[in-house]
């Protein structure tokens, strides 16, 4: 009897141990499936994280492109504009090369003819690299001209700022004016000699203040003497 009892204990104890068994093996699969879950789970978020940011970037370089056109068509209507600007301007084309002039008989020691600040012209020091003693023969609608190398100012003459300033005759002077001057104004050329206007005025020479003086009837005009020099920035 006390074996019997033995035995049915030891088959208890087997079949425990059996079903713990079992249900440790059940557990440890259910923990590697739900870890298995997991880990699939992680892979897809990853791969469309990934997806996101790809479609994110192709728009990116999408905006990028269409930032590169519209500052090409920004760049081309400036050109467009500074074109049509030059177009409506009046220019000069040189014809040879930038010269002072000195004249023949001016006044000792300042015989180089000299633009002031009004635009006048008058006698003075021979200093070949100052802008406001040159000059350089030029065209303009197929006339020749003087074009005038200095700059001028608002203060003394608003007409000439950023215009080409040529020699002119005004009826009574010689002086700087605007090249595309429409009335008034007749451009004045220099001959090789003498400086002249196409109705016949010329250069007489100069005053007691070393002024020029005109002849409007070219009978009496002086002569110069012509120095090619190199061109001075007018600025």
């Amino acid at each position: 009897m006390k074996f019997l009892n033995v035995v049915l204990f030891a088959a208890s104890a087997s079949a425990v141990a059996i079903g713990r068994s079992s249900t440790a093996r059940s557990t440890d699969l259910e923990d590697a499936s739900s870890l298995l879950a997991r880990h699939h789970s992680g892979n897809t978020a990853n791969a469309q994280n990934q997806n996101t940011g790809n479609g994110n970037a192709s728009k990116g370089k999408k905006g990028g492109k269409s930032g590169s056109g519209a500052a090409a068509t920004a760049t081309a209507t400036t050109t467009s504009a500074a074109a049509a600007s030059t177009a409506t301007g009046t220019s000069t084309a040189a014809t040879g090369n930038t010269l002072v002039l000195k004249e023949d008989g001016g006044v000792p020691g300042n015989e180089c003819l000299t633009f002031r600040n009004n635009g006048e012209i008058v006698d003075a020091a021979c200093v070949n690299t100052a802008a406001d003693r040159q000059m350089t023969p030029s065209t303009l609608d197929g006339a020749s001209v003087l074009r005038v190398q200095r700059s001028f100012t608002a203060g003394f003459r608003p007409d000439l700022v950023g215009v080409d300033a040529c020699v002119g005759f005004n009826g009574t002077h010689f002086r700087a004016e605007d090249c595309a001057a429409a009335s008034g104004v007749e451009l004045v050329q220099f001959d090789g000699n003498s400086l002249v206007t196409a109705s016949g005025a010329c250069a007489q020479g100069h005053d007691g203040a070393a002024q020029m003086v005109v002849d409007a009837t070219g009978v009496d005009c002086a002569t110069y003497q012509s120095t090619v020099v190199t061109p001075t920035d007018p600025r």
